[in-house]
Formats: structure tokens, C-alpha cells, sequence
């Protein structure tokens, strides 16, 4: 499960962390749902994000597949709530059109854009870190463009 921090009050918003959570390749479904939980409470724990954001799930054709991302996504709701953190969710194509101006964006459009937006040295090449970033940087754009819609309404 790829993660991100982002400090979006620097401009361009500023990667504080991000990376993998990992579980042994022996662990088993249970193990790895304990690393990812531990892993979210100790960055939640040192951050004190505002937020957290998840992908919201899609059909996935691959019913393995949405089953582990539906148990990651559970035990990072699960971390979120008992932290008191508020959670979003984004749709692929909401985070693909976000960061790159189209929904139907692929994988390296959406990496090449991060370089850009993010102002990075290197690009992120590793997908489930480039996904995390692209939910982040989804989330402080749509949480600028609010506090602008409202200082304008008042």
C-alpha cells in the first residue's frame, strides 16, 4: 500500500513523506492488514495529518485484487477514524483528471505530471507511491479551491 504527506501550504505543496508499507512475503492476509494498520497509526501518530485520503473502490475485474485493496482501504478508514481524522475519497478518474487535466490519464501521464505540479527533482516511478501522491495532490487542490469558493462567498 503506497502512502504520501504532503505539506500543501508550501506552493508547490511539499512531499513530507511517502513511500510502501511492506509485509514480509511469508505474512499472512491478517499480518499484512496488522503492518499496514501499524504503519498508518505511526505516521497519523508523528504527522497529525489534517486528512486522509483514499481512492474510493471501482469494480475491479480481478476479484483477488479488489478484495486485498477493499481490506487496505478498511484498516486505513479503521486508522482515520480512531485518530479522529477526516476522511476523502477520489475516484481514479477524479485523481487523474486533478493531476493531469484528463480522466483518462495513464499511469506515467499522471508520474510525469507529479514531476511538474510537485516541481521534483526525480520522477516517482513506483506506482502505488505515485497513486498515494496523486490522492494527496487531489486532495489539497480540491481543499484550496474550497477555502478560495468560500472566501469568496463571504
Amino acid at each position: 500500500m503506497g502512502y504520501a504527506l504532503l505539506d500543501a501550504a508550501t506552493d508547490p505543496a511539499t512531499i513530507l513523506e511517502s513511500g510502501i508499507v511492506r509485509a514480509a512475503p511469508e505474512a499472512s492476509d491478517a499480518e499484512r492488514l496488522v503492518a499496514i494498520a501499524t504503519h498508518l497509526d505511526a505516521l497519523i501518530k508523528q504527522f497529525a495529518p489534517a486528512a486522509v485520503a483514499l481512492e474510493r473502490l471501482f469494480f475491479n475485474k480481478n476479484a483477488k485484487t479488489a478484495m486485498r485493496v477493499a481490506e487496505a482501504r478498511g484498516v486505513a478508514l479503521l486508522c482515520a477514524a480512531r485518530a479522529r481524522v477526516a476522511v476523502a475519497e477520489y475516484t481514479p478518474q477524479e485523481v487523474k483528471l486533478s493531476v493531469t487535466g484528463t480522466g483518462g490519464a495513464d499511469k506515467k501521464q499522471v508520474q510525469r505530471m507529479l514531476t511538474i505540479v510537485l516541481a521534483l527533482a526525480e520522477p516517482i516511478t513506483e506506482d502505488n507511491v505515485a497513486d498515494a501522491v496523486a490522492i494527496a495532490v487531489t486532495h489539497a487542490q480540491r481543499e484550496r479551491f474550497g477555502a478560495a469558493v468560500a472566501l469568496a462567498s463571504t
